[in-house]
């Protein structure tokens, strides 16, 4: 009697764990699908947006640049931390090749381009508000060589935070603070920008409205507020794919999965798959926003897919 109860014992928990392992190996195989399908489009979107800012000369305004900047990140991402990505979740299902190797490339360039893209978004953010609210210093701060030295100092920045993690140990309760502390001052830098822009916007519209502005100067705040509202959006695609990242964390921290494992693997792996999708949602928007490098991506797209002779 003692034998079958223990026999059944074992057959149970032999199911539960196979239960377990096609639960994990189903979620994690959806994750590569997806990054299967986002990754090329990624890489070509991005590619063409920058493509568009340097080929037309009206795209070329400081807010474009910089979104084009930007988009340089989410091309290296479609390059770098998604394969990686697929290759790692892939050898992690059927369970052959270097695992430990393709895991850590993987996040090696997910943290670095995260640091760089978080640093961009800042520069984004911080030109839209030099433009509404310091208009007069926007032609002696938003330089050609100040914007160079922003966005040397963005990937110089996040290469050395990248590797200096290297050298303090995760255990370490200063390894999450040195890891987070970009993703922080970014979030609190957007957060209260976007204040000091709100109450700058609509003090800007009651003036319009009272008609105590000249038809120039509102013509200007109209395009400047257009590229505040494209800004806003990508802020906000940020936003909405770090949720997920922010549920997980939370989770974690809780321990109420710190037992089920597979769990936990399988919610990591969609994680980084919804902060990953952000580089694919990004050039979607700065397309809906901009009717003339929308018509360059749709042109030059039709002419890779059916060439002109």
């Amino acid at each position: 009697m003692s034998n079958l109860t223990v026999s059944n014992l074992t057959n149970v928990t032999m199911k539960g764990e196979a239960a377990k392992d096609v639960f994990s190996v189903v979620f994690i195989s959806i994750t590569i699908i997806i990054i299967l399908i986002a990754c090329p489009f990624t890489i070509g979107l991005n590619v063409l947006v920058i493509t568009a800012v340097k080929r037309r000369s009206r795209l070329q305004s400081n807010a474009n640049i910089m979104l084009a900047c930007s988009a340089v990140t989410d091309v290296l991402a479609g390059l770098t931390s998604q394969p990686f990505f697929m290759l790692w979740n892939t050898s992690l299902v059927f369970g052959t090749g270097p695992i430990a190797v393709l895991q850590a490339t993987h996040r090696f360039f997910f943290a670095f381009l995260s640091y760089s893209s978080a640093l961009h978004l800042m520069m984004v953010v911080g030109e839209r508000l030099i433009a509404i609210k310091f208009t007069f210093l926007y032609p002696l701060v938003m330089t050609t060589r100040n914007i160079k030295i922003g966005v040397c100092f963005c990937w110089i920045y996040s290469g050395w935070c990248r590797l200096t993690l290297y050298l303090i140990d995760e255990s370490n309760s200063w390894y999450f603070i040195f890891a987070s502390h970009i993703l922080f001052l970014c979030v609190v830098f957007v957060s209260c920008s976007y204040v000091i822009l709100y109450f700058e916007t609509c003090r800007h519209q009651k003036m319009i409205k009272a008609q105590q502005l000249p038809q120039e100067q509102v013509e200007t705040f109209l395009k400047e507020n257009k590229a505040l509202k494209t800004t806003v959006l990508v802020v906000s695609a940020v936003g909405l794919c770090l949720l997920p990242a922010a549920f997980y964390l939370v989770i974690r921290a809780s321990g109420f999965f710190q037992t089920r494992t597979h769990l936990l693997d399988s919610m990591e792996a969609m994680t980084r798959t919804f902060m990953m999708m952000n580089s694919l949602l990004n050039p979607l928007i700065y397309c809906w926003r901009q009717e003339e490098m929308r018509n360059f991506v749709l042109r030059t797209s039709a002419e890779a897919v059916h060439p002109i002779n």
